[in-house]
């Protein structure tokens, strides 16, 4: 016995396809620790680096501050560094050849640190300012400026605090910008102003509690903050202290039972290759190897699989997670790269070869304590065990003979079936405890984000926009579609017993609700689409409504998800109980009404029962072109012409656009800037933030079903390697019925039905766990607090099916082998 290694690694030469499966197991579950841990890493780089890219490279910015205080501040000891800025007021630019809004231009002025360290200022031509006479100003802006032959100063006049003076700037520049933004950046000077006011924008030496921090120095210097939340929140020192605990616990509970799992597929492997192995150990203890001797035998064993399976699972991890995010999916992420981290590398490594020898603990236990004499005999397996007669009857009842038998082979060894089903169990809660959270995680997201589906907009805050516009807009080369639009939120009167009563009770303890007979005032958020909106709401949401039969048939959608507050806490939910094919009745309403909101007329309307009644088409959590949860209310989309009978208002506030190409928008943006002003409303290009919004919805679709592809795979592999290596283990007791006449039909029929019974009694006691950890573990737990995320039943069914299939299918791998094995070698020999 003085030669482990060699005892060692004999055992697994001569066991190549059960050392092979169980270092499958190992490899796999680091390749998980590493690609979990590259892509919260590298998800969470790529968010920080493009907050500091388009908000700034700040944590906390201390504002309105005096010369005195902003040199106060920047001298703090606590100051990592940071950058100062001021406004130094708006321009009335001396020309007749802008538009009106083309001819106001806001001047900021930052120092040096702050174009160094602070915000990210990407020239596209020309150099930074650095006179306070000097001034870059936006690429777009400054070709409108250089067509008009007026690109070499910004001169006017320019106001600030009551006071006016005139000025002249040098443009020595020009940034990159996706929009025109009127802003021109000059560089702060040393003559001090007494009555300016300052911005500085400060990194913090502290790493653990910012916030506390810089509290303290506002506090001291009497000075106010604004932090920079997003930033913070990712760097786990939000504002909001509840929410930065929410959600490390929700990290930490994933983390933790990532581990769990992984913990029990290697312990089951070790410890169903302990079970198999005790006549070997017996006659080991039988020629004079102590306890010891045999628990260490164990251990080199767990050493050799650990050096073997850690750097290729590290290996593999990182290569794969290379391939699909850096290779494949290049080009489709926006910023986002899978980094190397050498953290990363280490935590893997050594959760890798902690659960492995966490997971050996047990097993190496029970070797040690072998008996020689019962091991020989075979009866140290079942030895203590409480014999209990097991009928078998269900089984029996739907598989006949065969099914009896096998329900009371795998319930022979009660330890055996107790390990395999619970290691077959947590693949299946794995994968419903996952898929749920992905649900949650994208449902989670279209509620904070605003769901765009149009690439520019025209807005009116007066409703004057006609076909004349639109027919302009039509003849620009570039342009594919346009949508006319209407937004109007106004009090309104809905049936009582139509609201959710989770925001009546909300709403009157907060007092923010008035009755009127069997109506409620609540804030309806009132959109006419036109017929090429509607198509693109059916072509998003899948839906197929005919608009002539939806403005003929006075047809709305209602859009139901609204955000409320209930003990001090946010909410989403269902805001009404409207099902589709029901009737809504409407008070019609004029543009008076929309301005001073008096609510007699409407009370009025329904007096006299003066309302128009609509159907309910479909009802929807969101609006389609530029939706998000409303506060306290709810929407109603319907045709141009119901909302013209409705509301007597003839023409649009808003108008969508949809571009040809990202060529085509870029040739066409000053253009359009031009048209906004010579019809007096404001263009929105929105292009950018909706390519944005679709590469983050794809980057988290990505990582959201290489994760679930991920933990499939690992579910497989466990249930394979542990079905395969039950089944393999018990060749003797196969060789057994085999000897007594089982004939070869009956076999197979027995082992399929092993594996398949495996898998059955595993789903019994998945699903009521997975359903619990999903509930308590992150939906109670949602930092964005209930979002009426109901769970859907696909996981459970097809986790179910998928477990059983592959239980049967594992069963199929060993059964040519034990078809094939000689009776008599079988029945002499133990593995």
């Amino acid at each position: 016995m003085n030669n482990y290694n060699g005892l060692a690694l004999k055992y697994l030469k001569e066991h190549k396809a059960r050392t092979i499966l169980t270092l499958i197991g190992i490899v796999i579950a680091i390749s998980m620790f590493t690609v979990i841990g590259g892509i919260y890493f590298s998800g969470k780089e790529s968010e920080i680096q493009d907050i500091k890219d388009t908000i700034g490279n700040y944590e906390i910015a201390f504002y309105d501050l005096s010369w005195d205080k902003l040199k106060q501040i920047s001298n703090n000891s606590e100051m990592k560094n940071g950058g100062t800025s001021k406004e130094a007021g708006s321009i009335k630019l001396n020309t007749k050849l802008l538009t009106e809004s083309l001819r106001t231009v806001f001047v900021k002025e930052y120092d040096t640190n702050a174009y160094k360290n602070i915000f990210t200022i990407k020239m596209a031509q020309g150099r930074l300012p650095e006179k306070n006479s000097e001034v870059i100003v936006d690429i777009k802006y400054y070709n409108v400026l250089k067509e008009k032959g007026i690109a070499d100063t910004l001169e006017g006049t320019i106001s600030m605090d009551n006071s006016k003076k005139d000025v002249v700037y040098k443009i020595v520049g020009a940034y990159e910008s996706k929009t025109i933004n009127n802003i021109a950046l000059s560089f702060i000077d040393d003559n001090i102003n007494t009555s300016d006011k300052y911005i500085y924008y400060a990194n913090l030496k502290e790493k653990n509690d910012k916030m506390k921090v810089a509290e303290n120095i506002a506090k001291t210097t009497n000075t106010k903050i604004d932090p920079n939340s997003r930033l913070l929140y990712y760097m786990g020192q939000g504002p909001d202290k509840k929410k930065n605990d929410d959600v490390w616990t929700i990290f930490f509970f994933i983390f933790a039972f990532v581990v769990l799992c992984t913990a029990v597929v290697i312990y089951n492997a070790f410890s169903i290759s302990v079970m198999e192995r005790i006549k070997h150990f017996g006659i080991l203890r039988s020629i004079g190897a102590t306890k010891s001797q045999i628990s260490k035998l164990v251990v080199i064993e767990a050493l050799i699989m650990s050096s073997i399976a850690v750097p290729l699972g590290i290996a593999i991890g990182y290569l794969g997670a290379y391939i699909v995010f850096d290779i494949f999916m290049s080009g489709f992420l926006g910023s986002f790269q899978i980094g190397f981290y050498p953290k990363v590398i280490i935590v893997a490594a050594a959760l890798g070869v902690a659960t492995v020898f966490i997971s050996i603990l047990l097993p190496a236990f029970s070797a040690s304590r072998v008996s020689p004499v019962d091991a020989i005999k075979g009866t140290n397996v079942i030895k203590g065990e409480k014999i209990k007669r097991r009928r078998g009857i269900l089984a029996k009842l739907f598989f006949g003979f065969e099914g009896q038998v096998a329900y009371k082979n795998i319930k022979r060894s009660r330890k055996r079936f107790y390990v395999t089903c619970i290691s077959l169990s947590l693949s299946l809660i794995m994968f419903i405890f996952f898929s749920n959270l992905i649900d949650i995680v994208i449902e989670s997201y279209k509620i904070v984000s605003v769901n765009v589906k149009v690439q520019g907009v025209y807005t009116s805050d007066n409703y004057s926009m006609g076909n004349e516009i639109t027919d302009k807009l039509a003849k620009v080369k570039g342009i594919k579609d346009i949508y006319q639009l209407n937004y109007v939120t106004v009090p309104m009167v809905v049936d009582k017993k139509a609201v959710n009563k989770k925001f009546i009770d909300s709403l009157i303890k907060e007092g923010k609700i008035q009755e009127y007979k069997d109506y409620y005032f609540v804030n309806i958020q009132i959109i006419s689409y036109d017929k090429h909106a509607l198509e693109l709401f059916n072509k998003d949401s899948k839906k197929s409504i005919d608009y002539d039969k939806f403005k003929s048939g006075e047809e709305v959608i209602i859009v139901n998800k609204a955000m409320g507050k209930q003990g001090g806490s946010l909410f989403y939910d269902a805001f009404t109980q409207y099902k589709k094919g029901q009737t809504l009745k409407l008070p019609k309403f004029s543009r008076d009404y929309i301005n001073k909101k008096d609510k007699e007329p409407i009370k009025k309307s329904v007096e006299k029962n003066d309302m128009m009644e609509f159907k309910v088409s479909e009802v929807i959590d969101y609006e389609t072109l530029n939706g998000s949860p409303i506060s306290n209310g709810f929407g109603i989309i319907m045709s141009d012409e119901s909302f013209k009978r409705l509301t007597g208002i003839m023409k649009y506030n808003t108008l969508g656009i949809m571009f040809d190409s990202k060529e085509s928008r870029d040739g066409v943006f000053e253009k359009l800037s031009i048209i906004a002003d010579e019809y007096a409303v404001k263009y929105y290009d929105i292009y950018e933030e909706e390519k944005r919004m679709n590469d983050l919805i794809t980057q988290l679709l990505v990582l959201v079903y290489g994760f679930i592809s991920l933990i499939v795979l690992i579910a497989c592999v466990n249930i394979i390697n542990t079905v395969t290596i039950n089944l393999l283990v018990k060749k003797r007791e196969y060789a057994v019925f085999k000897a007594i006449g089982m004939t070869r039909r009956q076999f197979i029929k027995l082992v399929l039905l092993e594996g398949t019974l495996f898998g059955v009694f595993a789903s019994i006691i998945g699903i009521p766990v997975a359903f619990l950890l999903t509930k308590f573990g992150v939906i109670v737990r949602n930092p964005l607090g209930y979002i009426g995320y109901i769970m859907p039943v696909w996981p459970y069914i097809t986790g179910t099916i998928g477990v059983i299939a592959i239980t049967l299918i594992a069963a199929l791998i060993p059964l040519r082998k034990l078809n094939d094995m000689n009776i008599v070698e079988a029945l002499r020999v133990e593995d």
